[in-house]
This record gives C-alpha cells, sequence and structure tokens, in this order.
C-alpha cells in the first residue's frame, strides 16, 4: 500500500507542477502578418515607465511568448525584430491574459484601423520614423515668437535633443537619395533661421518644413499663395543628440516635452505606396519604391537627420486622402516626401464622432486603451489599432 501511495501522491505532484508550469499570466502570440507565419525568435519585453526591462520567455510547443508574474508599474508588452516593425500595447487598467501581435516589414507598414476608403482590396503602406518629433504651435501665428518661445522651455528642460531641418539636412548630404536642391540652401546657417518676413516671393532663400507634407520650397513654386504661412504651419523637428529612437511607449523626453503648453506634437510616418490585392496576389502601384529598397539606398545617410523615405517621384501614381483622418494631418498636392504627422492626443476616443456608444462590451473591452500616456510615441499607432479592434470598428 505504501507504493500506491508514493505512485498516486507523485502523479499529483506531477500535476500540480504541470498546472503551475502551464500558468502564465500572459501569453503573447507574434505573427508574420504579410505571410501569416509565427514568429518564435524576437525580443519580447514587459515594460513601465522609468523602470527596468523584463524579458519573457518562449514556449515553444504551444508557440507564445509569456510572463508570468506582471510586477507594479508594468503596462506594456513590446515586440523587438531585427527584420521587422517594433509593435507594442498599453493598458492602463491592466494587461490581458493573451495577446496577438501581427509585425510587418519595417518598410511596408499597414495598420489594421485604417478605414478602407476605396474598396476592401485596397492598402496603404507606410514607412515609420522613429528618429523625429515634430512641435508645432496651437496658438501663436508669429514664427519668430514661437521659435523663441520653444528654444527657451526646452532648455528649460535640459534635454538631450537638438533641433533638424531635415530638408536642409537633405539639401546639403550628397548622401541623400533626394536632396531637394543639391545646396541650394548654402547660405541657410541655422535650421530655423530668424525670418523677416514670409514674402513667398522670396521664400527659396531658405527651407522650413511645413506640417501639411511638404516645405516652404513647394510651397513657393507650387505657387500656392492664397494662404499666409505662419507658426501654426510650420513644424519644427527635433531628434535626440545620440541619434538614437524615440521609444514606441514610455518615452521620458516625449512625457517632459509635453508639459510645455501652448504646443502641439506629433510622432512620423510617411506614405509609401498603395497595393491592391486581387484573388489574394497583391499589385504593387509604386514599382520604383522597391527598387529603391533593395539598393539600400537609406543605410547611406543619417535618419535622424534626413526624412528616411522619400517618395515624391511617384506622385502621379498615388491616390491620397486629402482630409484629415483618425488624427493624421494628410497632405499632399506637391511632388514632396508625403510624411504624415501623427498627433498625440490625450484621449483618442474623442476623435471619433462615430464611435457607436451603445457598444457597451466594445467600451469595456476599450477601457484603459482610450487615455494616452504623454510618454506615447509611435505606439499611439498601435492603440488606434488595439481600440479598433475593441469597438469592432475601422476609422
Amino acid at each position: 500500500m505504501k507504493w500506491l501511495f508514493t505512485l498516486v501522491f507523485s502523479f499529483l505532484s506531477l500535476g500540480i507542477c504541470a498546472q503551475q508550469k502551464n500558468n502564465h499570466t500572459i501569453k503573447i502570440y507574434l505573427e508574420d502578418a504579410e505571410r501569416g507565419r509565427n514568429i518564435d525568435d524576437a525580443k519580447v519585453t514587459l515594460e513601465g515607465f522609468e523602470i527596468p526591462v523584463i524579458i519573457g520567455q518562449y514556449d515553444k510547443k504551444g508557440k507564445f511568448y509569456y510572463f508570468d508574474k506582471i510586477p507594479t508599474g508594468y503596462n506594456t508588452i513590446m515586440a523587438y525584430h531585427k527584420k521587422y516593425n517594433e509593435k507594442g500595447f498599453q493598458n492602463l487598467e491592466g494587461l490581458p491574459g493573451e495577446l496577438k501581435l501581427r509585425l510587418y516589414d519595417p518598410l511596408n507598414v499597414s495598420y489594421e484601423y485604417q478605414s478602407n476608403t476605396y474598396e476592401e482590396s485596397k492598402q496603404d503602406i507606410f514607412v515609420e520614423d522613429p528618429y523625429k518629433i515634430a512641435i508645432f504651435s496651437n496658438d501663436q501665428e508669429d514664427y519668430n515668437l514661437f521659435k523663441d518661445y520653444l528654444y527657451n522651455e526646452l532648455n528649460k528642460l535640459k534635454l538631450d535633443i537638438e533641433v533638424v531641418n531635415p530638408y536642409l539636412e537633405s539639401d546639403k548630404d550628397k548622401n541623400s537619395p533626394y536632396p531637394f536642391g543639391n545646396n541650394h540652401f548654402l547660405e541657410q546657417k541655422e535650421p530655423y533661421p530668424k525670418i523677416k518676413t514670409f514674402n513667398l516671393r522670396t521664400t527659396d532663400d531658405f527651407i522650413l518644413p511645413l506640417i501639411g507634407g511638404y516645405s516652404t520650397e513647394e510651397y513657393y513654386y507650387g505657387d500656392d499663395r492664397r494662404y499666409k504661412i505662419t507658426a501654426k504651419e510650420v513644424a519644427f523637428y527635433f531628434r535626440k543628440k545620440n541619434g538614437a529612437k524615440f521609444k514606441r511607449f514610455n518615452d521620458p523626453i516625449l512625457k517632459k516635452i509635453r508639459l510645455i503648453k501652448r504646443i502641439n506634437t506629433a510622432s512620423l510616418i510617411y506614405l509609401k505606396y498603395m497595393y491592391e490585392s486581387t484573388n489574394k496576389k497583391k499589385h504593387y502601384k509604386n514599382k520604383y519604391t522597391n527598387k529603391l529598397d533593395e539598393q539600400n539606398q537609406f543605410t547611406r545617410i543619417d535618419s535622424s537627420k534626413i526624412f528616411f523615405y522619400n517618395n515624391f517621384l511617384n506622385l502621379k501614381a498615388m491616390m491620397i486622402p486629402t482630409q484629415d483622418r483618425f488624427g493624421m494631418r494628410l497632405g499632399s498636392y506637391y511632388p514632396v516626401t508625403n510624411e504624415f504627422l501623427i498627433q498625440y492626443k490625450s484621449n483618442i476616443l474623442n476623435e471619433q464622432n462615430h464611435v457607436d456608444n451603445k457598444n457597451v462590451s466594445g467600451l469595456k473591452c476599450a477601457k484603459g486603451l482610450i487615455e494616452v500616456e504623454p510618454s506615447t510615441g509611435l505606439g499611439i499607432l498601435d492603440q488606434y489599432e488595439n481600440l479598433s479592434k475593441c469597438l469592432g470598428q475601422k476609422f
């Protein structure tokens, strides 16, 4: 009988151990968005604001990453892989028990929350730029006054960032794939010089980025003289002094910057092209972008200073929405970089006036996603996707 008791006890112990082993607090599945394959060699982390990162383990049999405990202060899951774009999930109310993240080729990123404005078979393709942030005025129209105010406020914070004018840097960098003027603006000694007047007849004396997705040079040559350029239209770009990326979530520099009053901040992505899918086969509209990718053009430039991706050669082939949609400032009537500024909003649900407020389960699921931390960078795009999934709506 003793041996029988021992055997039963052993089986019970094994069962309890197996149950404890599989009792993970959260499981994370990673999928290649293009091929639908499982990704088993990524780095998945549990993160919070200014606390040490915890690296997750991988379950080969279950094909998921996991964490057995979520300590206080940890509210973000991040996935990193050298072949894919960064992807994350943040919920201030607590993380779910299971999570699925779809990772894209960094030069071919799509967002599932986007409304199908044309047809179900068509999809916009973007390239993200984690190296820069844009700042612009929300009330001051005088360019020189706003510049002085912004620089003074940033100096008070003593941050390791510096102002950068991507158009000017591209103009003077011989390695840039698309120099904008081939040293045309040599007389411009500062990224954002003091300017006496924005007389459009003389705007080729300097070049400044505008929030609409083009520069003062395109504004001038486009002969679009119906509007006066003010500080509200100028985008002041900043990069980290060491050329590092801004974090997708929990970036302390972004959080401090957003304490400054009277400014708007935005992260940056580029519209690369749009594909049309027929019978599950993708027909790429802008073939030249694939050629540029293959030539590895963009490894020769400092991506923290110059716009990482240009697509201005193919403007005619692009179908670009003209209205602002879901926080995106879309723009572009001229052959330019077509950068989209993804404006930071503390409450992203307020952006959507067509959300079904009767969707109780969806709104319950969205709790904790709606409020966006001031330390959020490109992760706001992930939050848009997560909110869209909860509500069962595209925006």
